[in-house]
Parts: C-alpha cells; structure tokens; sequence
C-alpha cells in the first residue's frame, strides 16, 4: 500500500521537477499526455507531480475550457525553477570534474607530449572527455574515427573518419574511447596492424588472477600467513 506522501507526489525526484517545471514554462498549452510523453513517465504520476507543484504554489492551472487547461509558474515556481537548475547545474559539473581526473591518472602514463600524434576511436560523451584530456597535455595532432562511417559527419568540430581507412603507423597511441565492445575493436585495430603497445582503454579491471594475487600480497594477510606458520 502506498504511503499517504507517495500518494500525493510529495516525494519528486529533483530532476523531474525541474523538467516538469521547465516545459510547462516553455509550453503553457501543453496538456497532461504531452507532459507525460515528453518527460517520459506515467500519465497518473504526470497528475501527481502537476498537483504537488501547483499545492507548493509553483504552478498555476487556468481552466481554458471545459477540456483544456492551461499552465503558468509562478514567481515562486521561477525561483525554484532556477534553484533546481543551479543545483543540476553544480552536481554535473562536480561528476565531470571526477571523471577528469581520473581520465588524466589513465592518460599520464601514457607519455605523450605536444609532438605526439594521436587517434581516437569512438565519438561518444566519452570520447569528449579524452579529447579535452588530450588538449590538456597539449596535444592538438588528435584524429577521430568511428565504426560506422558518415560522409560530412564531425566531431567537436573536426571531421569523422572511417576506421577502416586508419594507418596505426600515423599515430603514437590510438585510444579506444567507447565502453561498447571493447575487445571487438581491439581486435578490428589489431588486423589493420596495429600493435597492441598502441593501443589504450580505460578502466581496464584486473585479471583476476592479479587481484587474488595483490591480496594474499596485502601487509594483513601476510601477517597472518606469519602467524599461521
């Protein structure tokens, strides 16, 4: 059985809010169904979450006609609509900045240095992420390719080649930016001659036989493994 504030919507995930509060600011004609397809949820909870925020006084509801309502924020809902912004805001910036960090640990090893010529495999958010890291040690000699090639497509404002057409001898490191199939391109880089030293992923997990290995090799278990002897 639902619990008396689940019933009446008060619990609302943030970034919901701040969607539902977002188009119905950019779309006051817009009717519960649209609200519903457009952030992806139930038409029910479409109902409870335009309630709660119209009982906070975030929103207005207009009785148009006898079928058609119209919604208007507040000043109120402005003001939480910017609050929620803010926060979404902060929280995105705060996972960026540690995912460049421990991109640039995975890249440092690397060795490379502004004369460097670089390739990089895959043109997801990922692949953004590595390029910005790759500009961040200086090197600008960066190529992007894709599996799936597309004539006139760019990246970040640089052309989208087709892998296929990849001469690992161009580069110094070729790097694997995508979490798709890892192994499977690889393998497709390897047959076009490329030699495993230039390739890079990320985030790669140990063998298991290496983190067997690091914990009997821990200062703890060797202690015991004293004392048991």
């Amino acid at each position: 059985m639902r619990s008396r504030n689940e019933h009446n919507g008060q619990e609302i995930d943030p970034y919901t809010e701040l969607s539902l509060l977002s188009e119905v600011d950019r779309t006051p004609a817009t009717t519960q169904r649209g609200l519903a397809r457009t952030l992806g949820i139930s038409l029910g909870l479409t109902n409870l979450l335009l309630r709660n925020v119209a009982h906070k006084g975030y929103l207005r509801v207009v009785q148009a006609n006898w079928r058609r309502r119209l919604y208007a924020l507040t000043p109120k809902g402005m003001i939480r609509r910017v609050l929620l912004t803010s926060a979404y805001v902060n929280r995105i910036l705060g996972h960026y900045q540690r995912v460049k960090l421990i991109l640039q640990e995975e890249l440092d090893p690397l060795a490379l240095h502004a004369e460097s010529r670089v390739a990089i495999y895959g043109t997801e958010e990922f692949a953004e992420l590595v390029y910005l890291g790759l500009r961040n040690l200086g090197i600008e000699e960066v190529d992007i390719f894709a599996p799936q090639f597309q004539e006139g497509r760019v990246f970040l404002g640089m052309p989208v080649r087709d892998v296929a057409s990849l001469h690992p001898g161009s580069y110094d490191r070729i790097l694997i930016s995508t979490f798709d199939s890892v192994e499977i391109r690889c393998a497709e880089l390897r047959a076009q001659g490329a030699s495993p030293d230039k390739l890079v992923t990320f985030f790669k997990a140990k063998p298991l036989e290496v983190k067997e290995k690091e914990t009997r090799d821990a200062p703890e278990n060797r202690k015991e493994q004293q004392i048991v002897s």
